[in-house]
C-alpha cells in the first residue's frame, strides 16, 4: 500500500461521511427546511401546501441517506478524483472503511459524547461530525495506530475545516487514547 493512496481514499471516505451526516441534520432540522421553503414561497401563505412541500422535502433527503455504499463510492471516485485515476486511491480503504459507516456510527456517536462536557456530537459541525466518524471507524475496521489517526484527522480538519477545529480533534482524540489504555 502506498501512503499518497491511503491518503487519497481517505478524502474519498470522509466526503461520504460528510455527505451523509450533511443530509442527516438537514432531514432532522426542521427550521431549515421550513426556511428554505419560505424563502421559495414568500408570497404564499398556503399552509397546507407549504406542509406538504416540507414532507416531499424530507422524503428526498431521507431518500438520499438511503443510497446504496456502491453508488455513493463510485460517485466520489468519479467526481471528486476524477483528475486521478483509480489506480491513484487505496479502494480496499474506501470499501471497507466506507461499508462500515451504518454499522458504527451511533458507536462512535456514544464515545464522542462520552468524551465531551459542554456540547454534544450533534452539536458540532458537520466536517467535525465527518472526521469522528471517520476516525472511529477506521480504528474498528482496521485498527490503524492512534497516532497515525490522530495526525491524518487533524492535517484533514486544518485543511477542511475551522482553525478551531484541530484543536477540538486533538483535545478529544487526546481524551479518548487517555480512557482506552
Amino acid at each position: 500500500m502506498k501512503v499518497w493512496n491511503r491518503i487519497n481514499a481517505r478524502k474519498v471516505v470522509l466526503s461520504y461521511f460528510y455527505q451523509r451526516c450533511f443530509f442527516y441534520n438537514l432531514w432532522k432540522q426542521d427550521k431549515v427546511l421550513s426556511d428554505i421553503l419560505s424563502v421559495e414561497n414568500i408570497f404564499q401563505s398556503n399552509t397546507e401546501e407549504f406542509e406538504k412541500n416540507k414532507e416531499e422535502i424530507k422524503q428526498k433527503i431521507q431518500d438520499q441517506l438511503c443510497v446504496s455504499n456502491d453508488e455513493n463510492f463510485e460517485y466520489f471516485v468519479k467526481i471528486f478524483f476524477d483528475k486521478r485515476d483509480v489506480e491513484e486511491i487505496d479502494m480496499d480503504y474506501v470499501m471497507q472503511v466506507g461499508w462500515a459507516y451504518e454499522k458504527y456510527l451511533q458507536e462512535a456517536i456514544d464515545c464522542i459524547n462520552k468524551h465531551t462536557q459542554s456540547f454534544t456530537f450533534q452539536e458540532m459541525n458537520t466536517m467535525n461530525q465527518a472526521l469522528f466518524i471517520l476516525w472511529y471507524v477506521e480504528r474498528k475496521v482496521l485498527d490503524t495506530p492512534k497516532e497515525i489517526l490522530l495526525n491524518e484527522l487533524v492535517e484533514l480538519a486544518k485543511r477542511y475545516d475551522d482553525d478551531w477545529s484541530p484543536r477540538l480533534i486533538n483535545g478529544i482524540m487526546h481524551k479518548i487514547f487517555n480512557n482506552i489504555e
